[in-house]
């Protein structure tokens, strides 16, 4: 059976508070590009004692403050929409992935977080790249209710018959399994193959079954051939 990460998780404590440093500096930073000594008065070119006890003009330069991939894993999976807009400010690749490759929109699309999706989506991040296990961020959304979230990434060209390499589950067989009658109904009529199955041979109306969910499992049914 899938396994993904615990709903509403957080990352562990110390993450969090370096993350959270991270963003206070970063919100104050940004603007710090160079500073110029503009107080000097420009010599006269033939002052010659002048010039050599004028002061050097001097610029510094401040980086912006890195943010943690921890952090936007968090925020993303936590619903976090503020930290989001800074970090995408900030200029953080929206296509991150932590130890397990998994993206930031992965991670907002299991815990039906769809503004923060809309915002990565918009920043740039891909609907079609998989973590370790081959799962898309359709997957991990069709593990939850929100059609308009399913809808969104479907819009945005996500592969709605992928497999994953765990046990070659499709979205729709995460949305069966579940019990999600509404996310399974806009699969189906997204022309979600019905028919496919697993590496056990078994269905998404196998599933649906299996799980209690005798009514998905007829409207599954009703599309196989």
């Amino acid at each position: 059976m899938y396994t993904f990460p615990q709903r509403n998780a957080s990352i562990p404590s110390s993450f969090r508070s370096l993350a959270i440093k991270s963003v206070s500096i970063a919100t104050l930073g940004f603007g710090l590009v160079a500073c110029t000594d503009s107080g000097s008065e420009t010599p006269k070119s033939n002052d010659v004692a002048d010039t050599a006890k004028a002061p050097p003009t001097t610029s510094v330069s401040v980086e912006a403050p890195s943010i943690p991939v921890e952090f936007i894993m968090d925020s993303a999976l936590n619903g976090n929409v503020e930290a989001i807009r800074l970090a995408l400010e900030s200029g953080i690749d929206p296509n991150v992935t932590d130890a397990d490759n998994r993206t930031p929109l992965m991670l907002a699309a299991f815990n039906t977080h769809t503004e923060i999706a809309e915002r990565l989506l918009e920043a740039g991040a891909r609907v079609d790249m998989r973590d370790s296990t081959n799962r898309t961020a359709l997957m991990f959304a069709c593990t939850g209710p929100d059609v308009g979230l399913v809808s969104l990434l479907l819009r945005r060209g996500a592969n709605i018959n992928d497999i994953d390499s765990h046990e070659s589950w499709t979205p729709l067989m995460f949305a069966a399994a579940e019990g999600h009658s509404g996310v399974v109904q806009l699969l189906l009529n997204s022309n979600a193959d019905p028919n496919a199955a697993d590496i056990d041979g078994e269905t998404s109306a196998y599933f649906a079954r299996q799980r209690g969910f005798p009514e998905v499992a007829e409207m599954i049914e009703a599309k196989m051939k």
